[in-house]
């Protein structure tokens, strides 16, 4: 009787830390769900920031022995014609385009009844460039004193004291994480080749950070 209790009593046991190891195994299950449940929350990080850009350097109001430059300085992307049923083409951060790659970085924040805007992209290759802006956008009207920079090829025409619009009618416009608006400097100097030009872009920047 004594051995066949001993026996009871090791199969007791076995069968209480079978039944104790199976809670841990669930309890480690429902914990890795829920910390894939959790991973899912990523679908509430920002897409990737993209961009669509034109831009220009043209003699503007200065004489030819100021600024030599006239036409299409870079372009990333592309407006289209919406009208004609052509939409527009943005590009991704980190995506190719032309002969290079795109980089994109980018915020919009609000700021009392406008907007703090400071962007950047860059193209690479034989006809990139990059683009710089800062500035506070109001919703509506012009606003004054925005910063643009235009690179290209070792060349970059610069301006503290530029011009951003929105054309309404086309869709521009502000808002916390994006931006599509015209920018025109009067005049963008680039020292290193003693020139003076009258600068243009249209930009529209988009999931950028808020």
């Amino acid at each position: 009787m004594a051995h066949e209790s001993s026996v009871a009593s090791v199969v007791l046991v076995s069968l209480l830390v079978s039944a104790c190891s199976s809670g841990s195994t669930g309890a480690t299950g429902d914990g890795g769900t829920s910390g894939t449940s959790g991973t899912s929350g990523t679908s509430g990080t920002l897409a990737t920031a993209r961009v669509t850009f034109d831009s220009s350097i043209v003699p503007g109001t200065h004489a030819a022995a100021e600024c030599s430059k006239t036409g299409t300085w870079f372009t990333i992307g592309s407006f289209g014609n919406p009208a004609q049923g052509s939409p527009v083409r943005p590009v991704d951060d980190g995506a190719m385009e032309q002969q290079g790659t795109v980089g994109v970085s980018c915020s919009v924040r609000a700021n009392g009844d406008g907007f703090d805007v400071s962007a950047h992209a860059e193209l690479t290759g034989a006809t990139g460039g990059a683009v710089s802006i800062t500035g506070t956008f109001k919703t509506s009207g012009d606003s004054q004193g925005v910063s643009l920079a235009l690179t290209r090829r070792g060349e970059t025409f610069s301006a503290t004291d530029c011009v951003g619009r929105f054309d309404v009618a086309s869709g521009q416009g502000v808002a916390a994480g994006r931006i599509w608006a015209d920018v025109t400097c009067a005049a963008a100097a680039n020292p290193v080749a003693q020139q003076v030009c009258s600068s243009h872009a249209e930009l529209r920047f988009e999931n950028c950070t808020p």
